[in-house]
């Protein structure tokens, strides 16, 4: 019975030990210095995971989804049946980065929804769709473009399955291949999305 808790004790204890509470994106175990490495110097955030851990996700994902209920939920079969583009501004909620800074004002807002315009016509896109998973925070943009509370979760449950800082986006193209960034981003890297969407899948 005693070598029988020994053997059950030790085993614990290397179980413990080898588990770190830190994954990379594919899930495996890893140091805390390389955990944080990738934060640091690569693309990555790190979000909760199992048992209190944490897990590392890939801020520039991309990949291929079932277009339909996306362009239908959102009210652009239209766009879809015409090969258009979608593109998804996605605000998470207020937080500390959408809630201060020099790009939290309406004017900027304003003057990057008019190059979004401008984009989408360019690169055969519908006008950008802007969804929240909470509306609070968003009240100085009322009168400037319309926010929709997310259909039916469909945004987040794909996407944005954390409350990433400052907000996200995604351009999904009619086949279905997708490019997003999760957080704060350059306004270019949506006109980079879209040019290499419509490059590789027209």
């Amino acid at each position: 019975m005693k070598i029988g808790l020994l053997l059950f004790a030790c085993c614990w204890c290397f179980a413990s030990f080898g588990q770190t509470g830190y994954h990379d994106e594919m899930g495996r175990s890893v140091s805390r210095d390389y955990f944080e490495k990738q934060i640091v110097e690569g693309p990555y955030f790190g979000v909760p995971y199992e048992n209190g851990g944490k897990i590392l996700v890939h801020r520039m994902p991309f990949g291929k989804v079932d277009p339909e209920r996306f362009y239908t939920l959102t009210g652009n079969q239209d766009a879809l049946n015409e090969g258009k583009m979608l593109i998804v501004i996605y605000y998470p909620g207020k937080d500390e980065c959408n809630s201060t800074g020099l790009g939290n004002n309406a004017g900027t807002f304003d003057k990057e929804h008019k190059t979004l315009l401008k984009w989408a016509s360019k690169y055969d896109a519908a006008p950008p769709i802007y969804l929240y998973s909470s509306p609070s925070g968003l009240e100085k943009y009322k009168n400037i473009i319309l926010w929709q509370q997310d259909p039916e979760g469909v945004f987040a449950s794909e996407f944005f399955k954390y409350p990433y800082p400052c907000g996200s986006f995604v351009v999904i193209h009619p086949s279905g291949n997708y490019r997003a960034i999760l957080g704060e981003y350059p306004l270019s890297q949506i006109q980079t999305s879209l040019k290499v969407l419509r490059r590789e899948y027209n």
